[in-house]
């Protein structure tokens, strides 16, 4: 008894007993706050605590049972339709709901498909065990309709991400939006209120697809213009007048660059869009002929056209694609839930247990269990799917990795995922898939693998898109960049180590909930020594700071210490205190709030070069080239002091004073010269061919 008494405590505390790893890329502070690390490229981790059902902040709800049934002899289709209808006839209460539908312990043979369109009902059963007699099991016979969804939660006709409101459409004039900001700039704040469910659009340009390399899709057609267009659904819960900002409720989870595409913003109309539905405590077990063949239900339960709705304490098997899938889905909970044993061939397109498709944001899978998978947990939904996250969750014997799938998903997190008895070696990737299917190329950016765990000599791939960045932390896996497809591999810190942060999505909800939102991390931070003093600007990004702090290190990063604070708004500052000092001196800025932001990019100044000269201009660009918009003046150590454009006949186009973005929409195409004067007084000629 003392021996198991022991025992129990240590394994309480064995996170006690080994060296818990702090980290350069995010860490706790002495005051309990994340702190984020923004590269040269101002990316940082983003914040994905706003996953699931209500972004996170309300538990599942509880809703009354109204109506009990049991199981009839023969097929339960009608029988179980016919009672959610009369359920969904009911008037909803003050809370939205209408109740729920209890579905006694039995087996109920299903041969077609059960479908849930009013707002407010739940479906819930006794239990998600195998036995009849104490569990609720839905048995799906027979294939008609072909490879039909069992259970199918809104799927009504008019949902639609592209439908506007009329005359809520405005551009963002945001220069740069890095991902994980929730402000933009807009032209016509006007438009908007608090409240207001928009989407943010970015079209996929050629000069955008152009900077991602068309996708690195290898061997296969480049990604085309309209083929990879963004779309966040968010709801706005702010707007500055003043600033002509809008503040979202979730970030967005990829760098928006106006020089390269144009993004905006509408609200968003949805007539067919269903609310408050959820899918608790059942079985879902598909009548299949062999384990190899798809001549059966496809999908256990499916949601289409759907905010606010979960599935809860659901086993499903036998299913050929999905135990659950989604389309057009937002702030969905997945909880609790089994995709066991899926039945078809082992190949593309099958097997993919818990999946979220086009135009999916925000959604959470938290506690589930898969099995056989070929994508146990995928994210299949190209550019419009986003902020997928998947927590404390278990996969077994999958046959091919877990994984963004292609496309340019985003915002993807795995975080204390635990793999076991895999069928292969790769079984996580956030990387590129080159010619894989029809082009797949990048198929997940600015995302996380966190406390991920599988068998000695498995693999996890990582590696970085182009101006982006993939992060595998705390990882117990060979974490490799080596795969068919050649590229640069993603960032990797804490490889086998004990996390002092053990789940990043825990520790962000956890934050956010109890201490509030870190507003946005300014960007480009810049800096220039001149005169004896170094001069430091950065995009304002953020719409609900308090202040700004600048940072500066003697020590090659070593150690940071503050030199300024500054109010709200602030975009500049002076270090005047460099007298004396002859090296490299970096620089970082973050805002203050209810929680202090991620760091800006580092800046380097040299006060001075070996000869004891100031140190030159390294270099001077004026970028995308060609431009079809706006172009962008770039300087490594030096500020912007004047502008002057002449076309090919030496005739002056225009003069802008300390201006690093110039807007060349109007201008006829040819060429054109950009005469640069900078702060020590250097000129610099540049091309630019403008389309």
């Amino acid at each position: 008894m003392k021996n198991s008494a022991i025992m129990l405590l240590l394994l309480t505390c064995a996170p006690a007993l080994f060296a818990q790893v702090p980290l350069e890329i995010l860490f706790q502070d002495e005051e309990g706050f994340l702190r984020y690390r923004a590269d040269a490229r101002n990316n940082y981790i983003p914040d994905f605590s706003q996953a699931g059902y209500k972004n996170g902040d309300q538990p599942l709800p509880d809703v009354p049972v109204v109506l009990t049934i049991g199981p009839v002899s023969g097929d339960n289709t009608a029988h179980i339709q016919t009672a959610l209808d009369q359920v969904g006839a009911m008037p909803p209460g003050p809370d939205g709901f209408r109740g729920a539908l209890l579905l006694e312990p039995g087996l109920y043979p299903i041969s077609g498909t059960i479908v849930l369109q009013q707002n407010g009902v739940v479906l819930r059963g006794a239990g998600q065990g195998e036995d009849p007699d104490q569990n609720t099991v839905l048995f799906a016979t027979g294939n008609i309709p072909a490879e039909r969804d069992v259970i199918q939660v809104g799927g009504v006709p008019g949902t639609n991400w592209n439908i506007a409101v009329p005359g809520t459409r405005s551009a963002v004039t945001s220069t740069l939006v890095p991902a994980g900001s929730r402000s933009l700039e807009v032209a016509a704040p006007e438009l908007y209120s608090e409240g207001d469910v928009v989407i943010v659009f970015q079209p996929s340009t050629f000069e955008w697809l152009s900077d991602i390399n068309f996708g690195d899709t290898a061997g296969d057609e480049p990604w085309a213009a309209g083929e990879i267009d963004l779309y966040y659904k968010r709801t706005i819960t702010g707007v500055d007048f003043q600033e002509s900002k809008i503040t979202l409720d979730v970030p967005v989870f990829d760098r928006l660059e106006r020089a390269l595409a144009e993004a905006e913003v509408y609200t968003l109309e949805e007539p067919g869009l269903r609310r408050e539905i959820g899918i608790e405590q059942l079985r879902v077990a598909i009548e299949s002929d062999a384990p190899l063949s798809a001549n059966h239900a496809r999908n256990a339960i499916r949601f289409i056209g759907v905010e606010d709705c979960w599935a809860s304490a659901v086993t499903a098997l036998h299913f050929s694609y999905a135990a659950i899938d989604m389309t057009y889905a937002d702030r969905v909970t997945v909880q609790g839930c089994e995709g066991l044993e899926p039945h078809s061939p082992i190949d593309g397109g099958w097997r993919y247990n818990f999946a979220a498709n086009a135009y999916s944001n925000n959604i959470l899978f938290e506690g589930c269990h898969a099995t056989q998978g070929r994508h146990a947990y995928v994210t299949n939904g190209t550019s419009s799917a986003s902020n997928i996250v998947v927590h404390n969750c278990t996969s077994a014997e999958d046959y091919a990795a877990i994984e963004g799938h292609r496309r340019w998903s985003q915002g993807l997190l795995y975080d204390n995922l635990s793999i076991t008895q895999p069928n292969t070696t790769n079984l996580l990737g956030l990387y590129n898939r080159g010619s894989y299917g029809t082009g797949h190329g990048w198929s997940a950016v600015h995302s996380v693998a966190w406390n991920v765990a599988m068998p000695p000599g498995n693999r996890l791939l990582l590696q970085r898109p182009p101006k982006r960045q993939n992060y595998a932390i705390g990882c117990e896996a060979i974490v490799s960049g080596n795969h068919q497809f050649a590229h640069p591999k993603g960032y990797e810190e804490g490889t086998g180590e004990v996390l002092a942060i053990p789940s990043l999505y825990a520790a962000q909800l956890e934050q956010r909930t109890t201490r509030g939102l870190h507003p946005d991390a300014p960007a480009r931070l810049e800096a220039a020594f001149t005169g004896g003093e170094v001069i430091l600007s950065w995009l304002d990004m953020a719409a609900r700071e308090t202040g700004y702090v600048v940072e500066v290190s003697y020590d090659n990063e070593e150690t940071f210490e503050v030199i300024g604070t500054l109010p709200a708004d602030a975009s500049s500052f002076s270090d005047t205190n460099t007298a004396g000092f002859g090296g490299i001196l970096s620089y970082r800025v973050f805002a203050t709030g209810d929680c202090p932001s991620p760091y800006s990019n580092i800046a380097k100044a040299a006060t001075v070069t070996s000869t004891g000269e100031p140190e030159p201009v390294r270099v001077v660009s004026v970028f995308p080239n060609p431009v079809r918009d706006i172009a962008t003046i770039h300087c490594t150590n030096r500020l912007v002091r004047s502008v002057r454009v002449y076309n090919a006949a030496m005739q002056q186009q225009l003069t802008r004073m300390s201006q690093n973005s110039i807007d060349c929409s109007t201008w006829s195409p040819g060429l054109y010269l950009f005469e640069i004067t900078l702060s020590d007084g250097t000129r610099h000629w540049q091309k630019l061919l403008k389309n």
